[in-house]
């Protein structure tokens, strides 16, 4: 009885993780640069591009190295696109 509860729980998950598509990394990159608009702290791009972060860290870096934002450190740290980031958009 435990067995057939439990598989028909796993079907459930499958059809609603079914409907879940992953983001490519273009479209998070895009996501990103949106969230930082004119400037944003770590945790308003977290929050706007839906990421947690550790990942938030890892495209950020990402997108410094390719010359897309800039880090600002006046008064705080702060995220800004460069006009490399906003041709990109």
């Amino acid at each position: 009885m435990c067995s057939d509860d439990t598989s028909g729980r796993r079907a459930k998950l499958a059809e609603v993780n079914s409907g879940r598509r992953k983001r490519d990394l273009i479209s998070t990159y895009v996501d990103i640069l949106n969230a930082i608009g004119n400037g944003a702290k770590k945790s308003h791009i977290v929050y706007k591009a839906n990421l947690n972060f550790t990942r938030c860290q890892r495209y950020l870096n990402d997108l410094l190295n390719m010359g897309l934002i800039k880090i600002e450190t006046t008064p705080h740290l702060k995220w800004t696109i460069t006009e490399k980031g906003r041709y990109f958009l």
